[in-house]
Order: C-alpha cells, then structure tokens, then sequence
C-alpha cells in the first residue's frame, strides 16, 4: 500500500513539471513573436485598428473608431484620439489642407454675412457660392432691391467663422 502511494506521488510530480516546462515553452514563444494584433495589416503598436476619425467642431476634439485587433469579434469602440485638441491655425492654407474639418457653408446655402468694428457691427444675407469649412475664404453674392436699376448683385468675399456664419474681409 505504500509502494502504491509513493508512485503516485511521483507520478504527480512528474506531471508537474512537465506542466512548467509546457508553460515555460509557451511564454517564450508568445515573447518571442509578434502579438496576433500586430502581426494583422493596418493595426497600430497598440494592437488597435483606426477604421474612422471624426472631428468633433464643439468639443473641439479628434474621435477615432477603433477596432480591437486581438478580437475583431468585438464590437468598434469611439475613443479620444491622442492628438485630441487642435491648435487654432495660422494661415487659411492650413484650414484648407486638413479635409478631416467638416463643411460649414455650402454652395447656394443662405448665410449671414458680418463685419464688425469697435462701434459698428454691419449684418446681411446672402447666398454663398462655394463650400468652405471653418477658416476658409469664400464669395457671398448678396442681391439688393434698386429704385433705378430693379436689382444689384454684389460678390463679397470673406470668411467662415461658423455654420452658416461668414465674417466679410477688410
């Protein structure tokens, strides 16, 4: 009955062993290779796929649409992006490169057209000619009731400050 119990004790340990070495082996090898999130095409070092970024114009924020790459079953996530808050740009050329800024003024739109000064704030309609998003310059056609001529129409260039909302140029 003894010689019974002591082989099962070393049968015991030898399994227990042979379950370290397994585990062992294993952790060497999932060091060794890439995770299975970076070994797949289009997904970052932090094991996520970025399958859409939106700017958000009031939160003045980047979201992303995110996808897990280890669990694609999963379902995408919106997450904030790491470059979250802009820097207001300094030139229009920069507003007009980054397409990510979504449409203020579009084409044949009626906006309100603006200029102001330290003691006169000047407001009309017009229609504008072309989309432009925020920063962007833009041509605003303003027609007018005449006595003489019946009508007159007016270009008057400016800038998009909001939706619907353009700041005429000095």
């Amino acid at each position: 009955m003894s010689d019974r119990r002591h082989t099962g004790t070393a049968q015991d340990a030898l399994k227990t062993k042979l379950l370290a070495a397994i585990f062992a082996a294993w952790a060497l090898l999932a060091g060794c290779s890439p995770a299975i999130g970076q070994a797949q095409p289009g997904c970052g070092p932090d094991g996520y796929r970025i399958l859409s970024r939106r700017w958000d114009a009031v939160l003045k924020m980047d979201w992303e649409l995110r996808q897990d790459c280890s669990h694609p079953d999963w379902p995408a996530h919106l997450t904030l992006a790491v470059s979250a808050v802009r820097s207001a740009p300094t030139q229009p050329a920069e507003v007009a490169a980054d397409l990510s800024l979504p449409l203020l003024v579009h084409a044949g739109d009626p906006v309100r057209l603006w200029m102001q000064d330290r003691s006169v704030r000047i407001e009309m309609t017009g229609v504008a000619e072309q989309s432009a998003r925020s920063g962007e310059r833009v041509t605003i056609r303003v027609t007018q009731q005449t006595e003489d001529a019946g009508t007159s129409v007016q270009r008057i260039p400016g800038i998009v400050r909001g939706q619907g909302d353009v700041e005429m140029e000095q």
